[in-house]
């Protein structure tokens, strides 16, 4: 063992070892704390290397999730445009058949028009054949009826006149039977004539004499308003002496057949005067009807009438020349 002792220290080193002991223990502390701090620094890197790396696994799980939804929508979409396609096309060929259907059922009407048309042809085929026989057979009144059935016909204009004068020719046939059957005294017929003539021909230039003795045949039959009807509408045509005197003393009858006694009282008064001097026997019958409804008028509850004035009812009724 040594037994060597280290030398005493001076005085004026010493306190230059101690201060730098202090130097080198603050130095010590100083290194120390930074030691700490750089620990905390790396520690708070180390968590915040954690953090980032937690978010960046999580924006990757979300990446990933928004990846598949993309994906799914995607398909979604893909399969959706798809089934829009077909159902669009599914559309098209169905609106393709029904206008196809549309075209069958049109065509099939056109062919049920024909056939009509052709079966209508045929029965007009048939009717102008029938026309055309009784125009040559002289069956004049048949072939007007049938014209009847040939008027729709376009061309049925070119029968018209033909048709016409046949008319003309059966409401004459008509009218002259008529005659025929009212001097027969069968005023039932003759009335049935004379409106069948007029059912042909509605103005004949003989419609006045038509009307007189269509009237006269009303009031046979007691038709006494139609025979009013009528003998007025033959006044408006101008007739003989004699007809024109017929019509208006029968007018009078049928006035008072219908009951219309101040009518037929004005009409026997003015038939006397047109006719006094003409036809003196009904002028005198006429006369003595308007004396006998005068009087049952005088026995009534209203008081007589005047007679007319003379002149005035020659004026307002002048005889036919």
């Amino acid at each position: 063992m040594s037994t060597h002792r280290p030398l005493p220290i001076q005085n004026d080193y010493q306190e230059e070892v101690l201060e730098e002991l202090g130097r080198l223990r603050e130095e010590a502390m100083q290194a120390r704390h930074v030691a700490i701090k750089t620990e905390n620094l790396v520690k708070g890197l180390g968590a915040e290397m954690k953090q980032v790396g937690y978010r960046q696994a999580h924006q990757e799980h979300r990446s990933l999730f928004n990846s598949a939804v993309a994906y799914v929508l995607f398909v979604l979409l893909t399969f959706a445009g798809l089934y829009m396609n077909f159902q669009a096309k599914l559309e098209t060929y169905g609106v393709k058949l029904q206008g196809r259907d549309r075209e069958i059922g049109a065509l099939e009407r056109q062919g049920g028009d024909l056939k009509v048309d052709l079966e209508r042809w045929q029965q007009i085929e048939k009717e102008l054949l029938e026309f055309e026989r009784l125009i040559k057979g002289g069956d004049k009144e048949e072939a007007v009826k049938r014209f009847g059935a040939l008027r729709r016909l376009s061309f049925s204009g070119l029968l018209e006149e033909l048709v016409v004068k046949f008319k003309g020719e059966v409401a004459r046939e008509k009218y002259e039977q008529g005659v025929r059957s009212f001097e027969q005294r069968n005023f039932s017929r003759a009335d049935e004539l004379f409106a069948a003539s007029l059912s042909y021909e509605e103005a004949p230039p003989y419609l006045g004499d038509l009307l007189y003795y269509q009237g006269n045949c009303a009031l046979r039959l007691e038709s006494y308003k139609r025979a009013i009807e009528l003998l007025t509408k033959a006044q408006t045509f101008t007739h003989e002496r004699k007809v024109r005197a017929d019509i208006d003393y029968n007018l009078a009858r049928a006035y008072e057949m219908e009951n219309d006694k101040v009518a037929a009282r004005r009409l026997y008064y003015r038939f006397y005067l047109r006719y006094r001097h003409t036809e003196k026997h009904r002028a005198a019958r006429a006369k003595r009807l308007y004396e006998r409804l005068d009087k049952e008028k005088q026995g009534g509850a209203g008081p007589s009438e005047p007679l007319p004035d003379v002149e005035a009812e020659e004026a307002e009724a002048p005889l036919e020349p």
